[in-house]
């Protein structure tokens, strides 16, 4: 499945990333990624990614177009004048709606762990806040009991919504990372293990993005990919 464009303006674009696509390269491995095929779509210009997503991670993320867009929506971006809801669904059933308030580190920083960029609550380092409601709660034959939730990430800290999930109790499905043990992931990586290799990606899906233009009010919003879309109707 390739990417599309949602919203093609001259100062920006909204793309649709799918899961499983690098948003840039992370090694010199040859892997095309989301920005070889923009520059592909545009070739004479100047592109920037002003938001970012990891690889399982699917939905809505910014593209700036020419040099004084970018360092204009980077600096947006910043200032937390970008908005952002992600869709995920979750083990467990979490209260109607709250706000998790607690700090992130890379867990490796200050205690063992086999997975470099893990990430967890830890008192007293880079402040982290997520805004979530629970939109629906529903039993799946295979995970249990699941919830769909909306969380609105003030903050942009590395896995930080599936990070706070976790913290909370609620991991989101299909996290390779969050809620389960380190040697979950690695047995996954794993080149030559059988464990894991049918398990989906984390069911996280970036939903709604909105920000202020000079005059202009831009909002765009996308609902579950399909994958995800399955797995909830599957659920009763």
């Amino acid at each position: 499945m390739e990417p599309s464009i949602i919203l093609d303006h001259p100062s920006f674009l909204i793309v649709d990333k799918p899961a499983g696509w690098l948003v840039h390269p992370t090694r010199p491995d040859g892997t095309f990624t989301l920005i070889d095929w923009l520059r592909d779509h545009y070739p004479e210009e100047f592109l920037s990614l002003v938001s970012r997503l990891d690889r399982e991670t699917s939905g809505l993320l910014l593209v700036a177009r020419g040099k004084e867009n970018a360092s204009l929506l980077g600096k947006m971006q910043q200032r937390r004048e970008i908005h952002k809801s992600y869709l995920a669904l979750v083990h467990g059933c979490p209260p109607a709606s709250g706000v998790v308030d607690q700090p992130l580190d890379r867990l490796g920083k200050h205690q063992p762990s086999r997975i470099y960029i893990r990430q967890a609550v830890i008192p007293g380092t880079y402040p982290a806040q997520t805004d979530y409601k629970t939109l629906e709660k529903r039993t799946h034959p295979d995970f249990g009991k699941v919830s769909l939730v909306e969380a609105s990430p003030k903050t942009g800290r590395l896995h930080q919504i599936r990070a706070h999930f976790e913290f909370l109790g609620f991991p989101v499905l299909n996290d390779k990372i969050y809620g389960k043990n380190d040697q979950f992931f690695i047995d996954y990586i794993d080149k030559d293990s059988e464990n894991n290799k049918n398990i989906g990606r984390h069911a996280l899906h970036s939903s709604k993005l909105s920000f202020s233009l000079g005059s202009e009010e831009i909002h765009q919003e996308i609902g579950l990919p399909n994958d995800l879309a399955a797995i909830w109707n599957a659920a009763a």
